[in-house]
């Protein structure tokens, strides 16, 4: 029987599983269509030598077949096929034309990175990895090639382990290929092909800009390194079920701002924004709660609004320090010791309090802490005071405001006691406690720069300790001044100006024997200082 080449079509695969027992040898499969009458099949397999100086053959190897297939264990390289039937009696047909086939090494299996896996990175520029695949039987070895999505990142090289350490760019698609050869040059059936991307490191929070005012016209924040989109939730709070409520959502948009729409109702709201890139995990939302004013949003309206902000308190804590310098007058009077003194000493007065304002109400309140000294004939005397104030505030006009204040107040004050006939002096200190009323107006010229005109009445009712125990007469000191004020920040406010105090204090003489007092006689100490005042205030 004769075997035509165009009887059989040679079909074959290859396994990829490496055996032990041949580890540089393949399973080979051959299928051919059945020759009608064949009762066997002859096979000789040659391998090609391309260095036999002979005829450039290698080993052959015949095998005898029942069906019309085969499958056998041959080493990776180059071979030649005939194939011929016998029939029932045994009588060989003629050989077919000798085909030339590849045994080829095995494909490479990928291990890392996976295919299609999204590699995790907590970088921002650049991340190292380490790319490993399985050994190839037979291979010595092997051709690495990577490829970025953008075509800026590009590795081939040439390697005889199964891994290599690659830095890479985040944020950025990759293809990578391995492919084994021996070093006869025959190379896998199949070059392995992954691709993966990098994630770089998550985006950080937009810093979204509080509204200066009620006067709301768009909501800013920044761009975040490596952003390309934003989602916005705008929030309003439903004052009756007192919880916060959807009012827009703008998702994938590329702007940084949004245009606040002067048909919303007032109220308060609450902006929260996410930061979104390709390659990189998003940011957490941040949010930005703010009021918006009901009725009347006109530029001429919030023209008015924005000229008072150089004397709005409405944020909540503050606090106030200030310094008060001066030449100090000293007048002084003690019966019993038959003392009158006067005199001038260069001092000051330092000044700390803590207040608090609401923009719900009128009421607030302020304390303050002052401690005041000065130096006469080489001797330094200090004296303080406290007080604590309930305040009210009432809005006069579209520019001004007037403050009043009330409350306890507690206060020292130094008594210089001279000896007329030694000309020696001795420092002694009255302490008393009372009732303080006072009020401010406060006048805005811009919004930045304001007026301030303040009056303080302090009464001294009750003792608290005077040199000779005996009780207090009621005594009024004063503080009359004015401030020039600017607000350098939404949160910080300087003043400078004048202010006139004069602190009295007066106690009962009790006369004696031994001193020069007469009934209803009294010892008084009083100090005058017109001041150059300098006072800062800080919003919490």
């Amino acid at each position: 029987m004769r075997l035509s080449a165009s009887l059989f079509i040679l079909i074959f695969t290859f396994w990829t599983a490496a055996v032990w027992a041949a580890p540089f040898r393949r399973l080979v499969n051959f299928e051919w269509e059945a020759i009608e009458g064949a009762k066997s099949y002859e096979i000789e397999l040659s391998q090609s030598k391309e260095d036999d100086k002979e005829d450039g053959k290698g080993k052959t190897f015949t095998f005898k077949v029942k069906d019309a297939a085969w499958n056998g264990r041959l080493a990776p390289g180059k071979y030649m096929m005939k194939l011929r039937s016998r029939d029932y009696r045994g009588v060989p047909g003629e050989w077919s034309p000798p085909s030339e086939f590849n045994v080829g090494l095995e494909t490479a299996v990928l291990k890392f990175p996976a295919s299609r896996s999204r590699i995790v990175s907590k970088e921002s520029d650049k991340v190292k990895m380490d790319f490993q695949w399985a050994p190839v039987g037979g291979a010595d070895q092997y051709q690495f090639t990577l490829t970025s999505e953008d075509g800026k990142t590009q590795v081939s090289e040439t390697l005889n382990d199964t891994h290599i350490k690659v830095e890479l760019p985040v944020a950025m698609n990759y293809t990578w290929k391995v492919s084994a050869a021996n070093k006869d040059g025959i190379q896998s059936d199949a070059t392995s092909v992954g691709q993966f991307s990098v994630l770089g490191k998550g985006i950080e929070n937009p810093k979204i800009e509080k509204p200066e005012s009620e006067f709301v016209r768009e909501i800013k924040w920044t761009r975040p390194d490596y952003a390309s989109r934003y989602d916005v939730y705008v929030l309003k709070l439903n004052e009756k079920a007192k919880k916060w409520e959807k009012f827009k959502v703008i998702e994938n948009t590329q702007e940084d701002t949004l245009p606040f729409d002067e048909t919303w109702p007032g109220g308060k709201y609450q902006v929260a924004v996410r930061a979104k890139s390709d390659m990189r995990p998003s940011s957490p939302l941040a949010k930005q709660s703010f009021s918006v004013r009901h009725g009347d949003r006109s530029p001429a309206a919030e023209y008015t609004a924005l000229v008072r902000k150089s004397i709005d308190r409405v944020t909540g804590w503050y606090a106030v320090a200030s310094y008060l310098i001066t030449e100090m007058q000293f007048r002084g009077s003690n019966p019993e010791k038959n003392s009158a003194v006067a005199y001038s000493a260069m001092g000051g007065t330092g000044r700390m309090g803590l207040g608090w304002f609401n923009p719900n109400t009128p009421w607030g309140f302020l304390s303050i802490i002052d401690l005041s000294g000065f130096t006469f004939n080489g001797k330094t005397q200090t004296f303080a005071s406290a007080e604590v104030n309930a305040v009210y505030r009432q809005i006069i006009g579209d520019r001004g405001e007037v403050r009043f204040q009330m409350g306890p107040y507690y206060k020292e004050l130094p008594e210089t006691v001279g000896d007329p006939f030694s000309g020696q002096s001795q420092d002694l200190k009255i302490t008393s406690a009372g009732p303080h009323v006072g009020a401010e107006y406060w006048y805005s010229l811009t919004p930045k720069l304001g007026l301030q005109i303040n009056a303080h009445l302090y009464m001294s009712l009750l003792k608290i300790s005077t040199p000779n125990g005996e009780p207090l007469r009621p005594a009024l000191s004063t503080q009359f001044g004015f401030l020039g004020s600017y607000r350098f920040t939404p949160t910080f406010t300087g003043l400078v100006g004048y202010a006139r105090r004069e602190d009295k204090m007066s106690y009962n003489a009790v006369p004696r024997p031994d001193n020069f007092a007469v009934d209803g006689d009294v010892n008084e100490s009083t100090i005058v200082g017109n001041y150059l005042n300098i006072f800062a205030e800080w919003a919490f």
